[in-house]
């Protein structure tokens, strides 16, 4: 059995929020360059600012996190900040359920949240995955919980 998800940023109010928000800076900065107010050095704004807003658009939409639960171990990784895998056996893992919580609410928003003891990757989604291993917690948000919860099930059979 195996459960699989990948979540990000793409169609969801973040997306539309920043180009809300990028887009008039942009024409602000574009009539102040072509109307002469930035003065003679006026293309020096106008590239930072018209470099700046697309990249970062690109990089939050580039955001994703894949998260993958099968009958041995739990792996994920967030791109584009963890391009490797991430994998926890199951004999690393104390606690591993399952919940239905406001991630963003809970957790304190969107993205990723670090604490001394928690770890928490957190998209638009009602469910959250809770693992403990070691005195440490990590969460994961996810659409997906009725597939996880049924190889969560499955491993509490095979786990001694």
């Amino acid at each position: 059995m195996v459960a699989q998800e990948q979540q990000s940023f793409r169609g969801t109010i973040v997306m539309y929020g920043i180009i809300l928000l990028e887009l008039p800076t942009l024409t602000l900065i574009s009539v102040l360059y072509f109307t002469g107010k930035l003065g003679e050095d006026g293309w020096i704004p106008m590239l930072v600012v018209g470099t700046l807003i697309p990249l970062t658009f690109l990089l939050l939409m580039s955001i994703t996190l894949e998260t993958r639960l099968d009958t041995h171990t739990f792996s994920y990784r967030n791109l584009p900040f963890q391009r490797s895998w991430k994998k926890l056996p199951l004999e690393q893992i104390s606690s591993i359920s399952v919940h239905k919580k406001d991630g963003i609410l809970d957790y304190g928003g969107i993205g990723m949240r670090f604490s001394r003891k928690t770890k928490a990757y957190i998209f638009f989604a009602d469910y959250v995955i809770e693992i403990e291993q070691g005195g440490k917690k990590l969460v994961f948000s996810t659409a997906k919980p009725k597939e996880f919860d049924a190889v969560i099930s499955n491993w509490q059979t095979i786990k001694p």
